[in-house]
């Protein structure tokens, strides 16, 4: 009996092997296919549509008219927009004191808006967290997040004696730009235009420092919205070849539940080629997920996944719910069923005593679909992927991503995305999007999907096609 499981231990694993064989002879042949680096800026007469349409915009870069100010133009653009990430890692470190259990048992602070006082007075709470992550940098080398911050200190030349100050008007700021954000979405909702709120949510983050915070249930939105379109009979299966997840950002700190009891991950890669393959658009084994993204520490992660995977090593996610948010049982069994395709279910990490009754679930990802993930440095707004003819993309996904931009940019990366996409390839947003965009992507509609039973927490999704 013992000589009989190691043998089909050995037979699964060279299963496994061949199979991610298979997929990195794929992943290089498409690569080279597509040059060492078909990654490019934007070229003036590719935006010409998108320039005539926002010529009366008055939008930063919208009244440009002639090629060489265009190629100056894009390039400080995408340098303004990178310089944006330091910010968002900020935030990021805010939601990490606030919330974070991996470096202190202290309790965590309820909410952005108790840690500190209008006159931005921060809390006792938050004080003592200040302190109790400062404490922890030298000696949290084993603490992903916290080597993490400390690094980033580092090369922001923050002085060891400086770092709590740093922290302070940090969360000062952060909590002064969330109050600055709700009263945007108040002002908004006294407008006799009923859409106004939808509006103001569309560019509700154009100045703020870009996150790179993700979470599952915008995925369980996509999935939902692409099932409605195969019952309404606006997509047809086993259409979908490729692929794109634009900005597919990592769980750091999530602001809305601050979970760090775990390693960083991803999460949408895996979640798009599941739904793919689940609702029988395209066989998980076959399609091309290629991945964009301007932070060096998103690219640097998914890189390393797919090197992982293309050494045989699955790529294990932790998917936490707490039942005191009181999804609805569609959201659950989404939850429950996340990576039953693409792997299998491992033993989860041991939840943080602080954190009460959340409970965990744990998925190893087979080597097989993270070996053929694809990687680009781009900035959607102002870089493109060039694409052999014939191989545009057949989905391409952009959530939580195109709100941290003006409307102008905004068109700019939705002509971007058209130019990618293959004709009657389906483009699948979060927020409302502006309507002077390129005729080549026809609007199909929206979709609302909730995530409680209430419907007060949810998700609206966009849909585009390529015409």
């Amino acid at each position: 009996m013992r000589l009989t499981m190691i043998m089909l231990r050995r037979l699964s694993l060279s299963c496994v092997c061949r199979a991610t064989l298979i997929a990195s002879l794929v992943f290089f042949s498409l690569a080279a296919v597509a040059g060492e680096n078909p990654v490019r800026y934007l070229r003036f007469d590719e935006v010409q549509e998108t320039l005539r349409l926002n010529a009366d915009s008055g939008l930063p870069g919208s009244e440009i008219q002639q090629s060489e100010a265009w190629d100056a133009w894009i390039r400080a653009q995408d340098a303004e927009v990178r310089g944006r990430v330091d910010r968002g890692i900020e935030d990021s470190i805010s939601n990490l004191i606030l919330y974070g259990t991996s470096f202190t048992s202290l309790p965590r602070v309820e909410s952005v808006e108790s840690a500190a006082s209008e006159s931005g007075d921060l809390a006792p709470a938050t004080v003592a967290r200040i302190h109790a992550l400062a404490t922890a940098l030298p000696s949290g080398a084993k603490n992903e997040r916290v080597r993490f911050v400390r690094d980033f200190l580092e090369r922001k030349r923050i002085a060891r004696d400086s770092v709590e100050q740093y922290f302070a008007e940090n969360l000062r700021r952060f909590v002064a730009e969330q109050a600055a954000y709700q009263k945007k979405l108040q002002d908004a909702a006294k407008d006799a235009e009923p859409s106004a709120v939808y509006l103001a949510r569309g560019t509700l983050f154009e100045a703020r420092g870009l996150s790179v915070d993700t979470s599952l249930l915008p995925n369980f939105a996509l999935e939902e919205t692409l099932r409605a379109m195969i019952r309404k009979g606006a997509l047809k299966t086993g259409t979908t070849h490729r692929i794109a997840v634009v900005g597919p950002g990592l769980d750091f700190t999530d602001k809305r539940d601050g979970y760090d009891f775990y390693p960083l991950q991803t999460l949408q890669p895996f979640a798009v080629l599941e739904m793919v393959a689940r609702l029988g658009l395209g066989k998980a084994e076959e399609v091309r997920v290629v991945c964009m993204d301007l932070n060096s520490a998103v690219v640097a992660h998914v890189q390393k996944l797919a090197e992982r995977g293309r050494a045989g090593r699955p790529y294990t996610v932790q998917l936490p719910r707490d039942p005191r948010a009181q999804w609805s049982p569609e959201a659950i069994s989404y939850w429950k069923n996340f990576g039953d395709i693409l792997g299998s279910p491992v033993k989860p990490l041991p939840v943080p005593a602080t954190l009460g009754g959340v409970v965990v679930r744990a998925v190893a990802i087979g080597p097989q679909f993270t070996a053929h993930v694809e990687m680009y440095n781009a900035n959607i707004v102002a870089q493109t992927v060039d694409l052999p003819p014939g191989q545009g993309f057949d989905l391409v996904v952009a959530t939580n991503v195109l709100v941290y931009y003006d409307r102008f940019q905004q068109a700019l990366a939705m002509a971007n995305i058209a130019r990618m996409l293959d004709r009657g390839g389906i483009f699948l947003a979060n927020n409302v999007l502006p309507s002077q965009h390129t005729g080549g992507l026809e609007y199909l509609g929206r979709r609302t999907t909730p995530f409680t039973p209430s419907g007060a927490y949810g998700d609206d999704v966009l849909v585009y096609r390529r015409r």
